[in-house]
């Protein structure tokens, strides 16, 4: 009896302490932690984020790149880190595919996290130099097809990795993937025209609006609303039915007491549906979520990896 007191008073005691916590937090300055360098996508979403996010919490939020591993680096810092609200995750949808790339994995990809938002999906395009000798996609399979292993192709991420081993496959084509550790060192490549073409989310619009970059395909089943001269790769390869995209979400390590999750998701879906973080979402064509709850976010990770894990074996890529 007296076993059972103290345990119903031991969750009161813990119940009364994340509460205050919850009506406390934050006190401190917070880091969101970022799986890439600068200059990407996923850093074009965190900074405007943690602006407005600090702004709502009264806390200042700082971004703390933290590149390299396929977002193994990032994401294990965050599962290490205390689960007191002061070390978030901008999770793309790379780190829902580490288990199926790489061959030792510190941490688990779902258990070993809280999720707290969803902020949305965003498409693939090919882009090229306008330099290369190819103006549309079909060119582009055709000089690649007459040129085996000549034509360059970057990738930032394990998704962009997957789309281009997958392009490869379906396309029957033999091309030089090239793997960056990030966005910015990528598109800088690319705007040089030291690689021909590279898979990127539409946060290279500007440069295309500027003739500096030609988009010539984009990886989902329909044409981009933005961009509706941009052809789909299935339009080019009749039955592959290929559809790739990315996602982002706000997570922090196991555990996080639900009155800090609430607090920030709270704050966060304001930011995600509407005001000037929502306008920087739309000019990164990150589509709105329909549900932004935590709940949303897990069971979207959970059927991307169930999918893209499919399409990573038909790719015949295997665990480094």
């Amino acid at each position: 009896m007296f076993d059972r007191l103290a345990l119903l008073a031991g969750g009161l005691l813990l119940a009364v302490c994340q509460a205050a916590a919850g009506q406390s937090y934050p006190t401190k300055s917070i880091k969101l932690v970022v799986p890439f360098g600068p200059g990407g996508s996923a850093d074009a979403i965190a900074r405007p984020l943690a602006d407005k996010l600090g702004t709502a919490l009264g806390q200042s939020v700082v971004v703390d790149n933290r590149p390299g591993g396929l977002t193994v680096i990032g994401a294990d810092l965050v599962a290490k880190a205390p689960a007191d609200g002061y070390t978030l995750y901008l999770m793309p949808g790379t780190h829902a595919l580490v288990p199926s790339l790489v061959a030792k994995v510190p941490f688990h990809v779902a258990n070993d996290f809280t999720m707290v938002a969803m902020l949305g999906t965003q498409p693939y395009m090919i882009f090229a130099n306008p330099k290369q000798p190819f103006s549309t996609f079909a060119e582009m399979l055709a000089y690649a097809r007459a040129n085996p292993g000549q034509l360059s192709m970057g990738v930032s991420d394990a998704v962009t990795l997957v789309t281009a081993s997958t392009l490869k496959s379906v396309a029957k084509i033999d091309i030089n993937v090239i793997n960056y550790k990030g966005g910015g060192p990528q598109n800088t490549d690319l705007l040089g025209n030291q690689i021909a073409t590279a898979v990127v989310t539409p946060n290279l619009m500007p440069q295309q609006r500027d003739g500096k970059l030609r988009s010539i395909a984009v990886t989902t089943p329909q044409r981009l609303s933005f961009l509706p001269d941009s052809p789909t790769i299935a339009e080019s390869i009749p039955g592959s039915q290929f559809d790739i995209h990315t996602w982002y979400a706000v997570a922090g390590p196991a555990n996080l007491p639900k009155p800090i999750v609430d607090r920030l998701h709270a704050e966060i879906a304001k930011l995600v549906a509407d005001g000037d973080f929502r306008r920087r979402l739309d000019d990164l064509g990150v589509v709105r979520p329909s549900d932004t709850r935590p709940e949303a976010a897990t069971a979207a990770m959970r059927a991307y990896q169930e999918r893209m894990a499919k399409l990573i074996d038909a790719a015949g890529i295997k665990p480094e």
